[in-house]
C-alpha cells in the first residue's frame, strides 16, 4: 500500500510544489519590497499597510502548504492521513514551534504589536521589523536585529511605546545639583522642550523636579515630550540633553572642566 503510494507522488508533482514553494517565498519578498517602498514615500501611512502584512504572510503561506499537501496526496484519505501524521509527529516531537506557532497566531489576531511599533519584549526594545509564525524580528536603536521567539511574547510583558501611531512619548533626564534654583530650571525645561526640533508640538509636554540621593544629594529634571516620530527618540534625547547642559553651563548652574 505505501508502496503504491508513493509512486504515485510523480517528479511532476514534485516539481509542481517545488515551484509552488519558490512563487510563494517571491511573493512574499515582492509583498515586504512593496510595504517597504510605501512606508518611505509616505511615513505616517506605513503603520497602516503594515498591519496587512503579518496575516497575509500567514494566509499566503498556509495556502501554500495546503496546496502542497494536496497535490502530492494521491488520495481525499491519504490527504487527511497525512495531516493526521504531522500533526502527531509535530505534538510529539515539536512541541516548541507548535507554541510559536500558536503565539504567531494569537499576536497576529490580539494584535499587542505590529509592525513599525516600538515595543519592550523581554530585554529587548526597539522597533518591529517582522512578525513570523515562529518568531518576532526587532530592530534595536543601535541597529542591531533580534529574534524573539513567539512563545516568549506570549510570557512576558510587552510594552508598547505608540501602538500603531507615529510619535510616542520620550523622557529625558538632566541631573542637576540640588541647590539650584527650582523656578529657573523648570523654565528652562520647558523652553528647551518646545526648541527641540523633534519635538511634537501638538501634543503635551510635561517637565518636572525631583530630589534625589545616593552617596550624596542630586536634584533630577526630567523632560517628557513627544517625538513627532519614534525612529528619533535617540536623536531626539540626545539633542535635549545637549541643549540643557549647554544652557545650565552657560548660567553657572553646572560646571565643566577639560581633561
Amino acid at each position: 500500500m505505501e508502496t503504491k503510494v508513493l509512486m504515485q507522488v510523480t517528479s511532476g508533482r514534485l516539481l509542481f510544489v517545488a515551484l509552488l514553494l519558490g512563487l510563494t517565498w517571491l511573493l512574499l519578498k515582492w509583498a515586504r519590497t512593496l510595504f517597504d517602498g510605501l512606508a518611505q514615500r509616505n511615513p505616517r501611512m506605513r503603520f497602516l499597510a503594515r498591519q496587512v502584512e503579518p496575516p497575509l504572510r500567514i494566509l499566503i503561506w498556509f495556502g501554500a502548504l495546503l496546496w502542497s499537501a494536496q497535490t502530492l496526496a494521491p488520495t481525499q484519505d491519504a490527504f487527511l492521513a497525512a495531516l493526521g501524521s504531522i500533526a502527531i509527529a509535530i505534538a510529539l516531537g515539536a512541541q516548541d514551534l507548535v507554541k510559536n506557532l500558536i503565539g504567531g497566531l494569537v499576536i497576529v489576531t490580539d494584535r499587542p504589536y505590529q509592525i513599525g511599533d516600538r515595543v519592550k519584549v523581554g530585554a529587548a526594545y526597539g522597533e518591529i521589523e517582522q512578525i513570523g509564525l515562529r518568531s518576532t524580528k526587532i530592530m534595536t536603536p543601535d541597529d542591531t536585529l533580534v529574534t524573539v521567539p513567539n512563545s516568549e511574547v506570549l510570557g512576558n510583558f510587552t510594552f508598547n511605546a505608540n501602538a500603531g501611531v507615529p510619535e510616542c512619548l520620550v523622557v529625558t533626564e538632566v541631573f542637576l545639583p540640588p541647590g539650584v534654583d527650582p523656578d529657573l530650571v523648570l523654565r528652562i525645561g520647558r523652553e528647551i522642550a518646545v526648541a527641540c526640533p523633534y519635538t511634537h508640538l501638538g501634543r503635551r509636554m510635561v517637565v518636572a523636579l525631583a530630589d534625589c540621593y545616593t552617596e550624596s544629594p542630586y536634584m533630577t529634571l526630567k523632560i517628557k515630550a513627544y517625538v513627532y516620530d519614534h525612529r528619533y527618540e535617540p536623536a531626539m534625547m540626545s539633542d535635549i540633553t545637549r541643549r540643557a547642559k549647554r544652557e545650565f553651563i552657560s548660567r553657572g548652574l553646572l560646571t565643566w572642566a577639560p581633561e
